[in-house]
């Protein structure tokens, strides 16, 4: 192999991290709940519209394509009958939308890979890359607030149980960040040592590492994972990214982010807790977040609180979470600018 192709593929591998040399200092930084998860949209049709429409009225007449003979208006109302199921829901495969996520917990990325129709998923290598500068996402519900280190400092006076509590979650906190500690220095170990491969060093990285990868959708496949994990009964980094990949949508296409939601706020019932059905035995921990009415709740819960706080997301995440009553039904008037320029698009 000649001088300039090592070079090159040398050039490449540091791009990729994956030189020998490139040794990552060994630290442990924490991170609180959902802060720093980011989500980038970073490829989508040029008009979605367009193509849903054709789709939806290919059935039809002795033309395909019946784009130009339509005006604004009534391919706005085609389009959003197919967004509002009330025609055959082959128009939804059409929209593509490639996201890159980084910052969830490992944990979070092994719920949200499950979509297996209409995604592709590539996510950052555990055995392919040297995770000693990795850092590690602890839960909202484990990281002690301002309030409770003055009453630890008896800042802010308390009863007995109440001072115990605190002290007791604090020192959960510490203990935590102490064995992960511990676990980045014997990763280290492994590594540094040379008689293991990153592969086999992996065997002690927790699923809270911080995390990353890329995923496309179809807004068919993308619609079903937002009607899912945006419920607050999920995992609080799995609900962000949810959200934010919404968020995303919305920004380029305000029609179809409308769509977008949990699937809870479409029946405004709690699809979370249900009668007659094997959810209580199978899945049913915590109790439900009161976003719907859930009249099959039976107050059965085995942690009597929200999986995730809507207000913990709207703080770390800096977005604002929409009400169930608040979701936009735009109609031709209404339509944001951005969308009336595509439908008017020759």
């Amino acid at each position: 192999m000649s001088k300039s192709e090592v070079d090159r593929i040398n050039n490449l591998r540091k791009v990729m991290g994956t030189l020998p040399n490139q040794e990552p200092e060994l630290k442990t930084e924490f991170v609180r709940g959902v802060e720093g998860i980011t989500v980038d949209l970073v490829d989508y049709n040029k008009n979605p519209y367009k193509s849903m429409y054709i789709l939806a009225t290919s059935c039809w007449g002795d033309k395909i394509n019946k784009w130009e003979e339509t005006d604004p208006e009534s391919r706005f109302e085609v389009v959003k009958a197919v967004l509002n199921r009330q025609a055959l829901p082959l128009a939804l495969e059409t929209p593509g939308f490639t996201f890159v996520v980084e910052g969830p917990s490992r944990a979070a990325f092994d719920q949200l890979a499950r979509t297996r129709i209409g995604a592709v998923f590539s996510a950052k290598g555990m055995r392919d890359n040297n995770w000693k500068s990795a850092s590690i996402r602890i839960p909202t519900a484990l990281w002690p607030t301002e309030e409770d280190y003055s009453i630890q400092a008896e800042a802010i006076p308390v009863d007995d149980d109440t001072l115990a509590s605190v002290r007791g979650k604090i020192a959960r906190f510490e203990n935590i960040k102490e064995s992960m500690v511990r676990v980045k220095e014997v990763y280290k170990d492994i590594v540094d040592a040379g008689k293991a491969s990153w592969q086999a060093a992996r065997t002690v990285l927790p699923l809270y590492v911080v995390y990353g990868y890329s995923v496309h959708y179809s807004l068919a496949a993308l619609m079903g994972v937002c009607a899912n994990r945006m419920k607050f009964c999920e995992m609080e980094d799995t609900c962000a990214v949810a959200w934010l990949m919404a968020e995303r949508v919305k920004e380029k296409f305000p029609l179809l982010g409308s769509k977008l939601r949990p699937g809870c706020d479409n029946g405004k019932r709690c699809q979370y807790h249900k009668s007659y059905s094997m959810s209580e035995m199978f899945g049913c921990l915590f109790k439900e977040c009161g976003r719907n009415e859930c009249p099959d709740s039976n107050d059965y819960a085995e942690f009597n609180e929200t999986c995730t706080n809507y207000k913990d997301l709207e703080e770390q995440l800096g977005i604002k979470i929409t009400s169930p009553t608040d979701w936009p039904e735009y109609t031709w008037e209404t339509l944001p600018e951005s969308d009336v320029r595509l439908f008017e698009e020759a």
